[in-house]
């Protein structure tokens, strides 16, 4: 079964577990998934705190330690006991609930995982758990003002090419160390961004950040910032992508090397922007810069590393790009990915 319907299956199952929950501590009420493997059936659960679980039949032989795989994320072993049986299973349940869209990601994965081994279920389970656990646990060093701002302003951008492709987060090569923020094939673009009210300076890291790939085009675009209470938070516009995208565990994946990670919302919820200012340019010739392709053809030796310079954001009266610009910018870079 598709992972698209197994979703909807088990948010199916979890809504109709959830209008009659139990009422007693440490209880569960369960479905049966229409997922089996050679211990039994695959259970959805809701608690009696509302939290919802999915619950993996174990072998006689099988055993699973108390552990917790994230603050988010539990695994543990649970029993269940009737008149006439009692079957162990691997209980993993997301202990936030504002988590449910993303562990429904997780155990949709989990059932795929298991159909394609159905002898190895606990093998496939903790093959999956082990891949999204990270996601479900906070980052140990908050991001500052400014790299949050500059990374709501990559999530923006990625947002606009969302728009036109769900595919679209292969294109941010920024957090895997690439030179350029976006990437695709022969357009790349870099986003800048400020929370200063008046200046426009921004820090150019490295002599190839503002070099354009080869036979392509370099686009940079700069966002000025206000931090305000009416704005837009990290998670809500994390939760828009998340609906976006054809690939979420790629796009969490290099959402967390970024620095944030799916858990981490809480954290920052008061943390809210709005785009006071917002322009696109081409990085041609006219372009402030120094970069590594313009010293080598001045025939200037380039003998130094780790280099590092601010230079002056021009006004819109010297080259930004207009709407229609920007638009097809976007949609070649789309093509190029789709190509």
């Amino acid at each position: 079964m598709p992972a698209a319907d197994l979703v909807e299956v088990l948010i199916e199952h979890w809504s109709a577990l959830e209008a009659d929950s139990p009422t007693a501590p440490h209880h569960l009420r369960t479905s049966v998934l229409p997922v089996s493997c050679h211990s039994g059936v695959v259970l959805a659960a809701v608690d009696s705190e509302g939290l919802r679980h999915i619950l993996v039949p174990l072998a006689a032989h099988q055993r699973v330690g108390r552990r917790t795989e994230g603050v988010n994320l539990k695994v543990v072993e649970t029993a269940l006991e009737t008149t006439n049986t009692f079957i162990r299973y691997v209980d993993v349940c997301c202990a936030d609930r504002a988590l449910n869209d993303l562990f429904s990601e997780v155990c949709s994965d989990i059932l795929i995982a298991i159909e394609a081994a159905p002898g190895k279920a606990l093998t496939a389970a903790n093959a999956v758990i082990a891949r999204w656990r990270s996601l479900f646990d906070s980052s140990q060093s908050p991001l500052g003002e400014a790299r949050l701002s500059g990374l709501f302003a990559e999530l923006c951008t990625l947002r606009d090419f969302m728009l036109r492709s769900p595919s679209a987060a292969l294109s941010w090569t920024g957090p895997a160390g690439h030179c350029h923020d976006f990437s695709g094939g022969r357009y790349a673009v870099e986003v800048k961004s400020t929370t200063t009210t008046e200046s426009r300076t921004v820090r150019i890291h490295g002599l190839d950040q503002l070099d354009a790939p080869h036979d392509g085009k370099l686009n940079l675009r700069w966002m000025r910032l206000a931090a305000r209470s009416d704005g837009t938070s990290l998670g809500e516009i994390v939760d828009e992508l998340l609906s976006l995208t054809d690939d979420p565990p790629a796009f969490l994946d290099k959402l967390d090397r970024s620095g944030f990670r799916i858990a981490d919302r809480k954290r920052y919820q008061h943390d809210r922007f709005v785009i006071v200012d917002d322009r696109w340019f081409e990085v041609d010739t006219s372009f402030p810069k120094l970069s590594l392709s313009n010293l080598t053809a001045a025939g200037i030796p380039v003998a130094v590393s780790d280099v590092e310079y601010s230079i002056e954001i021009p006004d819109r009266s010297h080259g930004s790009l207009s709407s229609g610009a920007i638009e097809d910018l976007i949609e070649n870079l789309v093509e190029e990915l789709a190509g």
